[in-house]
């Protein structure tokens, strides 16, 4: 198939974009790696996914740009659109995932406390009575602590 000019450089560009897409799903697989720090075997199971997902991108880019046609700009569309991500962006988009992060996390720290905080609550009503009798009864309070600390969901770590 003959292509002009115009479409060589639409082809050119959309794997341009597919290349930076790519290096993007890289740094997301980077943070998911610091964050996880997972062992030898999911390392290597989730860099075998990450390069399916990146040939099927790749793919997807080289139907878009001119219908899965080889074309040598095509690959050097690609390849210059991972480095100029990797040069321009790829620091600030790391930082800014880790921001997002750290602020997510947060957040969820936060809703679990308000959650559980009535369970909390209601554990300390609970047990100030049984500590208060546990000494009018003269039960050793080690004995009633740590039946109740066997039961004990909500115990803080220390």
């Amino acid at each position: 198939m003959v292509m002009n000019v115009q479409s060589q450089l639409y082809s050119f560009l959309v794997m341009l974009y597919g290349g930076i897409i790519i290096a993007i799903l890289y740094d997301i697989y980077k943070i998911i790696r610091i964050i996880l720090k997972p062992k030898r075997i999911a390392t290597d199971i989730g860099d075998i996914i990450f390069w399916i997902l990146g040939t099927t991108v790749f793919i997807f880019f080289l139907y878009i740009s001119n219908y899965a046609e080889m074309r040598f700009y095509s690959f050097l569309g690609f390849i210059i659109g991972i480095l100029l991500y990797n040069i321009l962006l790829s620091h600030f988009v790391i930082k800014l995932l880790l921001l997002v992060y750290r602020i997510a996390k947060n957040i969820f720290i936060k809703i679990y406390k308000i959650v559980t905080y009535p369970l909390v609550a209601t554990y300390n009503m609970l047990i100030m009575p049984i500590r208060y009798f546990s000494k009018m009864l003269g039960i050793p309070a080690k004995l009633v602590y740590n039946i109740i600390s066997h039961f004990n969901i909500f115990k803080k770590k220390k």
